[in-house]
């Protein structure tokens, strides 16, 4: 009888051992993290949102037919929020008469005179636009944005976007009036399309950065201002879709000139 008694209350205190803790855990306030509402980067400088960047710049062509373009401007844009910003660029060309390797080339296989539908030399020169003025129109997606240091000893924020909207480019040439008799005639003022390419930036500072573009300005264009469908004139018919490629260098300042900073 005692053996039974003292096994039922062996029993009895195991089976509260076990019970005990589990008893106590579970009134026991749920633990949490003090960095569970924490933003991702303490008082990170907002260097966009609300804040207009403006500053001078120069452009050069990339690919041109026959005359590269050297464009001295700048760009302007207003960061609605961190990631979408609204701009625009302007450039005008300060080497008119620099030709390519090609319009040299071209020259130099062409005679004076001609008497089939190949160009004289002269023709073919007044054929020939080049580009006067660019202008361009866009919004600004940034979906990367961080920090790097150079060597450990230079630090600069940066950001990465792409960016797209109308283009305008102005184009000038030596023959501008047209007749039945010309089978060359540059194609000239001011021709819209579209621009679109992306870009980057480098702030050393809430008020300063640096910033690289690649653009492409795609407009109805013949650069070569010759008949291309075989009507004996040159007109708005042998037009076609042409890029523009171009790579610009700004340097732009951020106004206002302090960034605010994050919590």
């Amino acid at each position: 009888m005692k053996t039974r008694t003292f096994a039922s209350l062996g029993c009895a205190t195991v089976a509260l051992g076990l019970l005990a803790p589990t008893s106590v855990w579970a009134e026991l306030p749920e633990r949490k993290s003090p960095l569970a509402d924490a933003p991702a980067v303490r008082h990170r400088s907002e260097l966009r949102q609300f804040r207009f960047e403006i500053g001078p710049g120069v452009t050069t062509t990339v690919g041109q037919d026959f005359y590269h373009a050297v464009l001295v401007g700048g760009k302007a844009s207003f960061f609605l929020t961190d990631w979408l910003a609204i701009g625009g660029m302007a450039g005008h060309n300060v080497t008119p008469t620099l030709k390519t390797s090609f319009h040299e080339r071209v020259e130099a296989v062409l005679n004076p005179t001609s008497t089939d539908r190949t160009p004289t030399r002269a023709d073919a020169q007044a054929g020939m636009n080049k580009i006067a003025q660019v202008f361009a129109l866009q919004a600004e997606l940034i979906p990367f944005s961080g920090k790097y240091s150079l060597f450990g000893k230079l630090f600069a924020n940066y950001d990465l976007y792409a960016f797209g909207g109308p283009g305008f480019i102005n184009f000038e040439g030596s023959r501008t009036t047209c007749g039945m008799v010309n089978r060359s005639c540059a194609f000239t003022g001011m021709k819209i399309g579209g621009n679109f390419g992306i870009g980057i930036h480098t702030y050393f500072s809430d008020f300063f950065s640096l910033n690289l573009e690649f653009r492409d300005i795609l407009v109805r264009n013949n650069p070569s201002g010759r008949d291309e469908t075989g009507d004996k004139l040159a007109d708005d018919e042998d037009l076609s879709w042409d890029s523009n490629y171009m790579v610009g260098f700004n340097f732009t300042f951020l106004l206002p000139p302090t960034a605010r900073k994050s919590d």
